[in-house]
């Protein structure tokens, strides 16, 4: 896992949705539009498509997205 020393700005280009349910370990519900977040680190994981995942800021909430899902900008 490598967190960045100073965030980077970051598109989410799809809206995100979490539910409770018992696949997720009755986790707390949460919804992020797309739009801006912060890319505050990432890690490789085979869980996500494309074998990086970035963790994010959002709504008050800290999440792991595939990159993928994530336009960094400049």
């Amino acid at each position: 896992m490598k967190l960045f020393d100073e965030p980077l700005k970051g598109f989410l280009v799809n809206d995100l949705v979490a539910y409770d349910s018992e696949e997720n370990d009755n986790q707390v519900v949460y919804q992020i539009r797309k739009g801006e977040v912060l890319v505050i680190g990432e890690f490789n994981s085979t869980k996500y498509e494309s074998g990086t995942a970035l963790i994010i800021f959002a709504n008050d909430e800290v999440i792991s997205v595939d990159k993928n899902m994530i336009r960094l900008k400049n």
